[in-house]
């Protein structure tokens, strides 16, 4: 799709298609090659499966629900499987980031972590998840998403723009919600990986919403992080250091989120003229 617009293409559902199978193939590829480079392949795989979901939407109205869902459900399945290790291996890198070594390896240790910061970890997939990918491949095939429109595929990516931005006023309601802020970063990831899917001219609507997407992706990290803080040092500097960088965070985001934000769908919808 590079330089080119799903929108003008004969057959979106079958673009959309190949691109599905193009991700299941990266993370069936980032699974054989483990453990070698291990966080890199568990990023590839937990990423590769975030896209997968957000670029299925586009398709969901060519397809039975029981199909979509289970789908889904796969995709998810491959994507949670690496979830404690990942957020572990960042949790050990913000301790490093937020403190000197000697005081960073101090609260690894009173945190509970193993492993020192700085070591990446990796839990090494089992059979089930090998069949898992196997499986998602094989119902990727089956799928004969040809009724799909452009109108559809425009329709589906306005849907999203309309949620990342109610998300994010849910967000000015109640600044220090992370579970929010949480729901607002999953929503502009999606819109991003829609629009590097579709390409122009809705990819020209965010395009500093990259930006937007890594801060409040660090705004989680550190609210994971800060929910162990509170758990086992309560009241500690460490606890008020990692609190005070996550508000900063959530005040930078909805500054940066604002402007990204500012026109409605409705005239989204005008400008691309869909009924």
């Amino acid at each position: 799709m590079m330089g080119m617009s799903l929108l003008a293409t004969k057959s979106p559902g079958t673009e959309v298609q190949a691109v599905l199978r193009r991700l299941v193939a990266n993370v069936a590829v980032a699974l054989d090659a483990l453990p070698e480079r291990a966080e890199d392949r568990v990023h590839d795989i937990r990423v590769g499966m975030k896209k997968f979901r957000a670029v299925l939407r586009l398709v969901e109205p060519a397809l039975p629900d029981a199909a979509f869902t289970a789908l889904d459900d796969l995709a998810r399945r491959l994507k949670d499987h690496f979830g404690s290790t990942r957020d572990n291996n960042v949790q050990r890198e913000l301790l490093l980031d937020l403190f000197e070594k000697d005081r960073a390896l101090s609260l690894a240790s009173e945190l509970g972590f193993r492993e020192e910061p700085g070591v990446p970890q990796v839990e090494l997939p089992d059979g089930s998840i090998r069949s898992t990918c196997e499986a998602l491949a094989a119902l990727v095939n089956e799928i004969h998403p040809v009724k799909l429109t452009d109108r559809d595929v425009a329709m589906a990516w306005i849907a999203c723009y309309r949620g990342s931005r109610r998300a994010m006023s849910a967000c000015v309601a109640a600044t220090g919600d992370d579970h929010l802020f949480h729901e607002w970063r999953k929503r502009v990831k999606m819109l991003l990986y829609q629009s590097a899917t579709i390409g122009p001219p809705v990819n020209a609507v965010v395009p500093k919403a990259d930006r937007l997407a890594t801060e409040l992706g660090s705004h989680h990290d550190l609210a994971i992080l800060t929910q162990r803080l509170s758990e086992r040092l309560a009241g500690s500097t460490a606890e008020r250091a990692a609190l005070s960088r996550k508000k900063f965070l959530a005040r930078r985001a909805l500054v940066r989120g604002r402007p990204i934000f500012s026109e409605k769908p409705s005239a989204i919808s005008r400008r691309m003229k869909l009924p």
